[in-house]
C-alpha cells in the first residue's frame, strides 16, 4: 500500500471511475422508478416491490463478491480484473432495464424483476471493486481526503451529466415516444461507461501486496464469520452503516419525489430538468470547500453541519406554502448545498474504519467493508423505492376518490 502522496495523474483516472459508475447510479436513481411507472405502466406498489426484492438479491451478491475479490490474485491486481470484467454486462444490463421488448401483465412484471436483479448483480461486480480501490491506493488520511474530493467531483459530473441530457433527449423524442428517449439516454450512458472503465483500468495501478502479507486463503464460512466478527467490534463502521442508510434514504426519497412534484404537483414539467440538474452542479461547487473544512476541522464537524441544514432544508421543502417553481428551486438548492457534504465525507471516512479493523485486529477487510457500504446505499435505495410505492398508492387512491366526489 502506498504512504505518498499520489500523483495527480492517479488521482484523476480514479475519480473518473466514478463518473462511469454515476452514470448508472444517477440514472437508475432518479429515472427508472418514473419509467416503471409512468412509462411501462406498472403500478407504484409493484415497482417499488420489485426494488426491495433487488435489495434481498443484494444482501447475497454483496457479500459473496466481497469474498471473492479478497481471494483474487492476479498480476493486474485484486480490483482492476473484475472492473473490466463487469464493465461490458453492467452497461448492457442499464440498456435492458429502460426496455420493455412489449410484455404486458405478469411477464413484465416478471421481465423488470430479472433486468433489475441483472443490473444489480453486475454493479456489485464491477462497482464494489473500484471502491474497494481506494482503500487500497493510498494510507495517508489527507490523501484519502483529497482522493475521495477527486472521486465526488467526478460523481457530480457524471449525474450532472445523466440529469441533463436525459430530459432533453426524453423532450426530443416526444409525449409519445418517451420511452424511446429513456431508452436511448440509457445506451448513450452505458456506451460511455464502457469506455471510462477501460481507461480506469488501463491506467490505474495497484500498489503491491503488503509485504509479508498471507497467501493462505481461509474457508468462505470461516472468512465471512471471522469478518462479521470483527465487524460488530467495529463500532465505527456500524455508525457509519447506519448513517449511509439514513441519509440514502432521505435524499433518494427527495431526489425520486422530484420528477413527480414537479409534473403532478407544480404541473412544471418542462422545468423537471433543471430541478434535477440543481443537485449536481451544487455538489460539483461545493466539494473543494467540504474536503478543505474537514482538512481544516475534522470530518465529524462538516458531517454535523451538513446533516443539520439538510435537515432544515427537508422540513422547509415540506412545510412550504408556496408553490411557485422559482421558491421550489431555492429550496432544492439549499438541500443540495448541505447534502453534497455526505458524499466526500463518508466515502474518505469508510477507508478509516477499514485502518481501524486493521489496527484492532491485525488484518484488512477492504472489499468487504466497502461491501458493507455498497450494500447500505443500495439497501437505502430499495427501502425508498417500497416507500415510494406505497405512498404513491396510497396518493392515486386519496385523488381518485377526491375526483368522484360530486361537485
Amino acid at each position: 500500500m502506498s504512504h505518498t502522496k499520489l500523483p495527480l495523474p492517479a488521482k484523476l483516472a480514479f475519480g473518473l471511475g466514478d463518473f462511469g459508475f454515476n452514470l448508472v447510479w444517477t440514472g437508475t436513481s432518479l429515472f427508472l422508478m418514473y419509467v416503471y411507472t409512468d412509462v411501462f405502466g406498472l403500478s407504484p406498489i409493484i415497482a417499488g416491490s420489485i426494488n426491495a426484492l433487488a435489495l434481498f438479491w443484494d444482501a447475497v451478491t454483496d457479500p459473496v463478491m466481497g469474498m471473492i475479490i479478497d481471494r483474487t490474485r492476479t498480476r493486474w491486481g485484486r480490483y482492476r480484473p473484475w472492473i473490466g470484467f463487469g464493465a461490458v454486462p453492467l452497461a448492457a444490463s442499464y440498456v435492458l432495464a429502460f426496455w420493455n421488448p412489449g410484455f404486458e401483465g405478469m411477464a413484465l412484471v416478471a421481465w423488470v424483476a430479472f433486468t433489475h436483479c441483472l443490473l444489480r448483480t453486475f454493479y456489485t461486480i464491477a462497482g464494489i471493486p473500484f471502491s474497494s480501490l481506494q482503500a487500497r491506493l493510498t494510507s495517508d488520511a489527507n490523501e484519502r481526503e483529497t482522493l475521495a474530493g477527486f472521486r465526488m467531483m467526478r460523481a457530480a459530473m457524471g449525474g450532472l451529466s445523466v440529469a441533463l441530457v436525459t430530459p432533453i433527449m426524453v423532450s426530443r423524442a416526444g409525449p409519445a415516444a418517451e420511452g424511446t428517449g429513456y431508452l436511448l439516454a440509457a445506451l448513450a450512458a452505458a456506451v460511455l461507461a464502457i469506455l471510462i472503465f477501460a481507461y480506469v483500468v488501463a491506467v490505474t495501478r495497484e500498489p503491491p501486496e503488503t509485504e509479508g502479507a498471507s497467501d493462505v486463503i481461509a474457508p468462505f464460512a470461516g472468512d465471512l464469520k471471522s469478518f462479521f466478527s470483527q465487524a460488530v467490534t467495529n463500532g465505527t463502521l456500524i455508525r457509519v452503516f447506519i448513517v449511509i442508510v439514513a441519509v440514502g434514504v432521505a435524499v433518494a426519497m427527495f431526489s425520486k419525489n422530484l420528477i413527480y412534484y414537479f409534473k403532478y404537483i407544480l404541473e412544471a414539467p418542462q422545468d423537471v430538468g433543471m430541478a434535477l440538474i440543481t443537485p449536481a452542479l451544487t455538489m460539483l461547487l461545493m466539494v473543494p470547500a467540504w474536503v478543505l473544512r474537514a482538512r481544516r476541522t475534522s470530518k465529524r464537524f462538516p458531517w454535523m453541519l451538513g446533516s443539520a441544514l439538510a435537515g432544515t432544508g427537508f422540513i422547509a421543502f415540506y412545510f412550504n406554502p408556496i408553490q411557485e417553481v422559482p421558491v421550489v428551486m431555492g429550496v432544492i438548492m439549499l438541500i443540495s448545498l448541505c447534502t453534497s457534504s455526505f458524499g466526500v465525507l463518508f466515502w474518505s471516512i469508510v477507508p478509516d474504519t477499514v485502518k481501524w479493523g486493521e489496527a484492532q485486529h491485525g488484518q484488512r477487510h477492504e472489499a468487504n467493508v466497502f461491501r458493507l457500504a455498497a450494500f447500505a446505499q443500495k439497501a437505502a435505495l430499495g427501502m425508498n423505492a417500497l416507500l415510494l410505492g406505497f405512498f404513491g398508492m396510497a396518493l392515486a387512491s386519496l385523488l381518485t376518490k377526491t375526483s368522484q366526489k360530486p361537485h
